[in-house]
């Protein structure tokens, strides 16, 4: 029954998010996004998908409130609605086709942390620290670029602020 439910619930989601996208690109235009990042495989704009068309970040990055990481939506997430919304453009073409092929994006990570920190999304936003506390406001980028240093006393500036630990092992087991 549970299964059910989530199931349905998924689905009305996935064709709620493609009517919004679909009336969001008809009031604006959305066709040719005026930046393009050179360095990852296709275009995307976090500003038309956030702000224009008002998606939240969980949507997409769905691992963020149960994991370290936030994860990168897969395939299947985008051609949820990009199968009905906007399938003609170039860029949602070089989704569908990775779909076709059965291959994941390969995005280039544009965050990341020595491999000697243990960190995780699921601790701060449970915390209530927002997306942009960290990665700044993705919702108004055309391609995202790290914008905090993510270094350690960045972070421990910001454990203080917050009265949050900073016993070593919060981070370094």
């Amino acid at each position: 029954m549970t299964r059910t439910v989530l199931a349905l619930t998924v689905a009305i989601l996935t064709v709620t998010t493609a009517v919004i996208l679909q009336v969001a690109a008809q009031e604006n235009d959305l066709a040719h996004p005026p930046h393009a990042d050179a360095s990852q495989p296709i275009v995307f704009s976090h500003r038309q998908h956030v702000t224009d068309v008002g998606l939240d970040c969980q949507l997409c990055h769905l691992y963020a409130r149960r994991g370290p990481v936030a994860g990168v939506p897969s395939v299947a997430r985008c051609t949820g609605c990009h199968a009905v919304v906007h399938p003609e453009r170039p860029e949602v073409a070089k989704v569908l086709a990775y779909a076709e092929r059965a291959e994941p994006i390969p995005w280039e990570r544009v965050h990341t942390l020595p491999d000697y920190v243990r960190f995780t999304h699921k601790r701060h936003v449970a915390a209530g620290i927002t997306c942009a506390t960290c990665h700044g406001d993705v919702g108004s980028m055309e391609s995202v670029e790290q914008v905090s240093p993510l270094t350690m006393a960045w972070c421990l500036g910001c454990h203080d602020a917050r009265q949050a630990s900073n016993d070593c092992l919060t981070c370094h087991y």
